[in-house]
């Protein structure tokens, strides 16, 4: 007897798929206030919109456009390209029915960088891709914040099948197999500057699958996944200098006593404001919920 699979939103959803068709799902700007030098990609993760459903896709994709990092760029870019995997999987089939896979969007990224030098830049999915990519382009520099090194074992988890069906699906594919695993493009692992939450059980396994790479790794001392430090610091880090980051490389910092040293005591609790608030947020919609709840017991 035939087995069907499931229908999965992020992969089969009409919304999603008619997206994928007849949209880039990449964004090309140019800042003319720089010297034509470098060219900076930047890639979505997989925390893109949420939940998975249409309306969180028509909001956040179809009304609002969003690129992750499109807010945060490095300042001395001539052309900044950003890609967003509306899939949510890891860039395997890449961003839209052209560019449908990551070989795909080596060679698009290769044509549209000629002349520069390339720094790449994501987090968690993003930083995946990233990684592959910048090893196959020989990028300059490759930031990757909480990036997975690997993503075969997800595959294989019980939930695999309806949280990453593009990820379950291809996981016997001999195309793409290879780019289920960083450690297959890894030639340069100086290049790479990794930014790890080192609490964090989930990063602590991925980063012991390339453990022996000389990857410059730069921890935090929290158990947040994506981005280990206060976002309001995104733009000084991503502009530190190389000799600014080697010398980072190897340390652990708090995010707090971090935070203070990059923007100042003022933009630190700035930035925690917003952590705060939805902190509040989340307290106040869980009471009402409980308050709900007795009510309808009465």
């Amino acid at each position: 007897m035939e087995v069907k699979e499931l229908t999965i939103f992020q992969a089969d959803s009409l919304i999603v798929n008619d997206h994928y068709r007849d949209n880039p799902n990449y964004l090309i700007e140019y800042d003319e206030s720089s010297t034509n030098e470098y060219c900076i990609i930047y890639f979505s993760s997989n925390d893109l919109y949420y939940p998975n459903s249409d309306i969180a896709f028509s909001e956040t994709i179809v009304k609002k456009n969003r690129f992750e990092w499109y807010g945060n760029r490095i300042n001395y870019g001539h052309k900044h390209i950003f890609f967003r995997d509306i899939k949510k999987q890891w860039y395997l089939t890449g961003v839209n029915n052209t560019l449908n896979s990551p070989m795909e969007m080596a060679e698009f990224i290769r044509s549209e960088s000629i002349g520069y030098k390339l720094i790449l830049v994501g987090s968690s999915a993003g930083g995946f891709i990233s990684v592959i990519l910048g090893q196959l382009l020989d990028a300059e520099r490759i930031y990757t914040f909480n990036g997975q090194f690997e993503i075969l074992s997800l595959s294989n988890k019980s939930d695999s099948q309806i949280v990453n069906p593009i990820l379950y699906r291809n996981k016997s594919n001999s195309i793409l197999l290879p780019y289920y695993d960083t450690f297959n493009f890894i030639l340069k692992p100086s290049s790479i500057y990794y930014f790890q939450s080192c609490n964090s059980d989930w990063d602590k396994v991925q980063y012991s699958h390339i453990n022996g790479a000389a990857i410059n790794k730069i921890s935090f001392k929290t158990s947040n996944h994506g981005i280990p430090f206060l976002k309001s610091n995104m733009s000084v880090v991503l502009n530190l200098s190389i000799k600014e980051l080697r010398k980072m490389s190897g340390s652990t910092s708090h995010p707090l006593f971090f935070s203070i040293k990059m923007v100042g005591l003022f933009r630190t609790l700035e930035g925690l404001l917003p952590i705060v608030q939805f902190a509040l947020n989340k307290i106040y919609i869980n009471t009402i919920q409980k308050w709900k709840k007795n009510i309808d017991t009465i």
